[in-house]
C-alpha cells in the first residue's frame, strides 16, 4: 500500500477541475519530528456555554471588551459591567438598540469609550454619560486608546479626532488631524503595538505619537499601504497581529494581516473568487481565539452564510460551520470574541450567551459540529487507474459512553467526475470507548473500481474527538 498526500492546503473556489478540497471544521498540525505523519488533523474546538450578558435572550451581544478583572459589553440597549464570574454589576442604557458597536478602554481600565455610530460614551467609576464635549465627532463607528489618547474618525471624511490625554470625556475641536495621504475617507481607526492604523477606502495609514499639540501624532510616510478596509468590523487582533477584509486599489477584495509596518495579503486566490460571489462583504465580522497553540482568526460573512478561519501558525484556511444544513455551507453561531478573566470568550450572532472554546467540548452548545475533510484529487499521469482500497489512519475507541456519539461512524463518499457528483457514502464505526485496535474498527474502504480521477469526501457528525494523520491507497494503473 502507498501512502499518498491525499490531504492538501487547498480550498474549492474557482474550478472544482482545479481543485475540489475543503477542510470543514477542523485544522492541520504540522509535527516537526514527523512521528507518524509530517501533518495531524485535529478538529476545531467547540463552544462551551460560560453564561450569558444580561436577561434579554433576544438581544445580541454587538461589542464587548475584557481586561483581567471586569467585561464591558453592549447587549440590545444596554451597556454592561460584569465580573470574572460573569455577574452584573452595572447595567445602563445606551440611545441605540441595533448594530455593532466599538468599544475602547484607557490605561488602567479608569474609562472604557462607546461609540455605536450615533453617539459616544464614558463609562467610569459606575457611571456612563455621553461624549458632549464640542470636538468629538459623533456618528463614528470605530475608537481606540493610542498612546495616551482616544481616536474617533469623523463621518464621511478624512479626519479623526484626539481626546485629552487619557479623558475621553475632553476633546479639543482643533486636536483632529487628516488621512490625506490619498483623497478617499476615513472608515475605521485601531491601534497596534502602539502605532495609529488609519483605515480608509483603498488606503491604509500608520501614525505614531510625536507629542505634537494640540493633537500628539504624526505619519510614518512610508508605511502606508494601497490596502483599504472592506469591512470596518472584520478587524481581528491576533498573534501580535491584525487581520482585516481588505480592498485593493483595483478593488479586489483579499485578507491582509498587518504585522509591524507589513501587510501582506494571506488569502488564496480561490477564497477570493468565493468573496466575489457574496452579496455583500461589508458586513464581515471577526473574532480570535488560541487552541492548542494555534492563533486562530475567524471571519464570518452574515449576508453570505459563510464563516472562514485561519490558522496563524500554518498559514492555512479551513472552514467553520454549527448544525447542518442543506446548502454547501453555512456561517458558525460565533460573532465577535474577547480576552478576559484569563479566558477567551467568544459572543453569539443570535443571543446574549457567551461561549469559551474548548478543543475537549464536541458540540457547539449543543449544535451538531460536521467534521468535512475533502482530498486532493488523485491521478495517474492522466491514465485510467483503479483503487482497490482506501484507508485512513484516524484516532479510534473514542466512542461516548451512552447517546449520539456511543458508537461513532464516519462516512467516505468517491466522486470520479472532480467533486461534481458523489457516490453513494459508505460508513464505518471508528469504535467504541476503548476500542483501539481491533482491525473492524480501521477505516478501510474496498473496491472504488476505475476512473482517471478519483477525489474522496469524508465526514462525521458524532459528538466525539476528530484526529487523523494520513491516507494510503492500493492502486494499479493501466493506459488508455
Amino acid at each position: 500500500m502507498k501512502v499518498n498526500a491525499i490531504f492538501g492546503a487547498g480550498v474549492a473556489g474557482k474550478s472544482y477541475v482545479v481543485t475540489r478540497q475543503r477542510r470543514l471544521n477542523c485544522y492541520y498540525e504540522n509535527r516537526d519530528d514527523k512521528d507518524k505523519s509530517p501533518i495531524a488533523v485535529y478538529g476545531t474546538p467547540g463552544m462551551a456555554l460560560a453564561g450569558a450578558i444580561g436577561t434579554n435572550v433576544g438581544a445580541s451581544v454587538r461589542g464587548m471588551i475584557g481586561n483581567p478583572n471586569n467585561l464591558f459589553a453592549v447587549v440590545g440597549g444596554i451597556f454592561y459591567q460584569l465580573n470574572p464570574n460573569l455577574s452584573t454589576f452595572y447595567s445602563l442604557p445606551i440611545g441605540t438598540n441595533f448594530g455593532l458597536v466599538t468599544l475602547a478602554t484607557n490605561t488602567n481600565n479608569v474609562q472604557v469609550a462607546l461609540v455605536d455610530g450615533t453617539s459616544g460614551y464614558i463609562f467610569t467609576a459606575g457611571a456612563l454619560v455621553p461624549i458632549v464635549s464640542a470636538g468629538f465627532p459623533n456618528g463614528a463607528k470605530t475608537i481606540t486608546f493610542a498612546a495616551g489618547f482616544f481616536v474617533a474618525e469623523k463621518p464621511n471624511s478624512q479626519q479623526f479626532q484626539v481626546s485629552a490625554a487619557f479623558d475621553g470625556t475632553t476633546w479639543n475641536p482643533l486636536a483632529f488631524a487628516s488621512a490625506s495621504q490619498y483623497s478617499d475617507f476615513l472608515l475605521a481607526v485601531d491601534n497596534l503595538v502602539g502605532n495609529l492604523l488609519l483605515f480608509c477606502g483603498t488606503h491604509l495609514e500608520f501614525w505614531q505619537n510625536v507629542g505634537t499639540t494640540p493633537q500628539p501624532y504624526a505619519p510614518i510616510l512610508s508605511a502606508t499601504v494601497e490596502y483599504g478596509i472592506a469591512a470596518i468590523f472584520s478587524r481581528v487582533h491576533v498573534d501580535n497581529s491584525i487581520i482585516f477584509l481588505a480592498r485593493s486599489q483595483q478593488g479586489g477584495v483579499k485578507v491582509c494581516r498587518i504585522m509591524g509596518y507589513q501587510v501582506t495579503p494571506i488569502s488564496t486566490p480561490d477564497l477570493e473568487a468565493i468573496f466575489a460571489t457574496f452579496p455583500t462583504v461589508a458586513d464581515c465580522v471577526g473574532l480570535s481565539y488560541d487552541t492548542d497553540k494555534h492563533p486562530m482568526a475567524q471571519l464570518t460573512f452574515p449576508s453570505a452564510n459563510r464563516s472562514f478561519l485561519y490558522d496563524c501558525s500554518t498559514g492555512i484556511w479551513s472552514e467553520t460551520q454549527t448544525g447542518l444544513t442543506q446548502n454547501y455551507a453555512a456561517r458558525h453561531l460565533g460573532n465577535l470574541s474577547t480576552f478576559f478573566g484569563g479566558k477567551q470568550y467568544i459572543a453569539d450572532s443570535t443571543s446574549n450567551n457567551l461561549y469559551v472554546p474548548s478543543a475537549t467540548q464536541f458540540t457547539d452548545n449543543g449544535a451538531v459540529i460536521k467534521r468535512e475533510i475533502i482530498t486532493r484529487h488523485q491521478l495517474k499521469d492522466f491514465n485510467l487507474f483503479s483503487i482497490g482500497e482506501l484507508y485512513v489512519d484516524i484516532e479510534t475507541g473514542v466512542g461516548l459512553t451512552s447517546g449520539q456519539g456511543s458508537n461513532p461512524v464516519v462516512g467516505m463518499e468517491c466522486s470520479k467526475d472532480n467533486g461534481r457528483t458523489w457516490l453513494t457514502q459508505r460508513t464505518k464505526t471508528i469504535g467504541m470507548q476503548g476500542q483501539y485496535n481491533s482491525s473492524g474498527q480501521r477505516l478501510h474502504f474496498n473496491r472504488w473500481g476505475s476512473s482517471r480521477v478519483f477525489t474522496f469526501r469524508l465526514c462525521m457528525t458524532d459528538p466525539v474527538k476528530f484526529a487523523l494523520t494520513a491516507g494510503a491507497t492500493s492502486e494499479g494503473v493501466r493506459a488508455q
